[in-house]
């Protein structure tokens, strides 16, 4: 951990010891004309994320610190040394650089939206960040991101390997396609790199979409309406109804005579926004692309990961900690796995317990016969 950061961590826990130390900090917060809301709070230090919203909240209150190292002694002598200047500027750099990492997991970890078509962008911002930082002249820093950079590299550096569905679901966001791929390969990669890699994933498309036409259930079928019945006339006149259905017949196999890949790649580009819904685009047009459709409907459906986000940062420092440090690996996995079973276990509803309650009791208590006397005391 770097020494600005402990330092930084060091005054958050002296301002939050006690409510008065509490109180002398806000009265701080009024005396330096922060309007920001609430104070600083303690971060889990064995949570990236948590350690990356203390810093960001602790940089807005700098100012206060600044005067509270000013005017209170005990805070001025505090045994780790208060934060510097140089401290803050430096938690300034660490905040800029995990805000994107900290952005991007909360998209992929995702579960109420679709996540499968953003994380090619997610996965090029990542990339890009990193090399950008690898140079930076703040050599903590750098030797920092050439350790995550190793990591990166660790799955990501054969592209031979990678799995293509990953840039499958971007060609079916109607807002990218094939465009997107190409033109952020060339960005990233070495040019004979980015040309293999744009062909493969075209090529995969192709044979993803000649699986599902051969495999995948007639989609056209599935929704083609039963042609409307012959009158008598028309019965009349045979040879020309015939003709009639054959007509109707290949204006239906248009659109699998055209490759529904090429007309929808050639198709323009639907604009961006924050109010597009790539589902609902793909329900609007599965009449015209509807083998495509059901591709879409498939991939899309695929969560980047099947972990929420706040499960995907760590819990072992809450269950592993300076007291009780010495499980076995086996312990550990069930207090993490029965940790997240408690925390998704379905909430009780107390009107649906009485109400079942209720019915129970309804059930066992005895019947009683009407034409039994009533032995207990009449009413005047």
């Amino acid at each position: 951990m770097h020494e600005s950061i402990l330092k930084i961590r060091n005054a958050v826990r002296h301002v939050r010891a006690s409510p008065g130390r509490t109180k002398r900090f806000k009265t701080m917060i009024k005396e330096a004309k922060i309007l920001e809301k609430g104070t600083v709070h303690l971060d889990v230090p064995t949570r990236w994320n948590s350690t990356f919203l203390m810093l960001e909240i602790a940089l807005k209150f700098q100012k206060a610190f600044k005067r509270l190292g000013e005017r209170d002694y005990e805070f001025a002598m505090m045994a780790g040394k208060i934060p510097r200047s140089e401290d803050w500027e430096n938690a300034r750099h660490f905040v800029k650089f995990l805000k994107i990492f900290y952005e991007v997991t909360n998209k992929v970890f995702g579960s109420t939206f679709v996540t499968s078509s953003q994380h090619f962008n997610d996965f090029c911002k990542i990339l890009s960040t990193l090399k950008h930082w690898m140079g930076s002249l703040d050599t903590v820093l750098s030797s920092m991101v050439e350790k995550m950079k190793s990591k990166y590299d660790k799955y990501w550096r054969n592209i031979n390997n990678t799995n293509m569905m990953i840039f499958i679901a971007v060609v079916l966001d109607p807002r990218y396609k094939l465009q997107l791929i190409k033109w952020s390969f060339e960005k990233l990669y070495e040019k004979e790199d980015a040309e293999f890699l744009t062909s493969k994933v075209k090529e995969m498309l192709f044979k993803v979409f000649d699986s599902y036409r051969l495999f995948g259930g007639n989609y056209q079928r599935s929704t083609r309406q039963d042609p409307p019945e012959i009158s008598t006339q028309e019965l009349e006149a045979h040879e020309t109804s015939f003709a009639m259905e054959f007509e109707k017949e290949m204006q239906f196999n248009e659109s699998v005579n055209k490759n529904e890949v090429e007309l929808y790649l050639m198709e323009a580009l639907e604009k961006s926004g924050v109010q597009f819904d790539i589902l609902n685009w793909w329900k609007v047009n599965f009449t015209k692309f509807q083998i495509l459709g059901g591709i879409a409907r498939d991939v899309l459906a695929m969560p980047v990961s099947t972990v929420a986000s706040e499960s995907a940062f760590s819990t072992e420092g809450r269950v592993l900690n300076n007291y009780r440090s010495s499980l076995t690996s086996m312990t550990v996995e069930a207090l993490i796995c029965t940790q997240n079973w408690l925390r998704n276990s379905p909430k009780l509803v107390l009107e649906e317990l009485i109400e079942e309650l209720e019915n129970l009791e309804l059930e066992v208590a005895p019947t009683r016969d009407p034409n039994e006397e009533d032995f207990g005391v009449e009413s005047d």
